[in-house]
């Protein structure tokens, strides 16, 4: 399967935004959340990359964020920590040659490319975003 065409899954997304007629910030509010949260993950990932390498806590962290962004319709950031997921599982599409019985170093620098990739998509997904809502997020 390959990355979602758009961004941003409007049909997701509006149902959350269409309960902003209770309160009027509540979606704003959750976006705002999400953004502080997924920069965390972002840095805790990149943390477990150059500190312990760590594939299992990459795979929660992977599986934590596209959780939180499949909820908000942020499909193309939901796929990108899905495959970090499934990284951290040693689980993958791509031909992954063995190395000296290990692949973890092969995996890692999977994650470290994928995770570069989702911090591009969560920029565009911020612009985005901020465009909608007529201010910087």
């Amino acid at each position: 399967m390959s990355i979602p065409k758009e961004v941003i899954d409007w049909n997701i997304l509006n149902e959350i935004i269409s309960m902003d007629e209770d309160d009027p910030d509540f979606s704003r509010m959750l976006i705002m959340q999400y953004i502080d949260q997924a920069q965390t993950t972002f840095d805790k990932m990149q943390n477990e990359l150059e500190t312990t390498k760590d594939l299992s806590a990459l795979n929660s962290l992977g599986h934590f964020l596209k959780g939180s962004s499949a909820t908000l319709g942020l499909q193309r950031i939901a796929w990108i920590c899905e495959k970090i997921q499934n990284l951290g599982k040693k689980q993958s599409n791509e031909v992954i040659p063995a190395i000296d019985g290990s692949n973890d170093k092969v995996y890692l620098e999977m994650i470290s490319k994928a995770l570069d990739q989702a911090r591009v998509e969560f920029k565009l997904a911020r612009k985005e975003l901020s465009d909608y809502y007529k201010t910087e997020l």
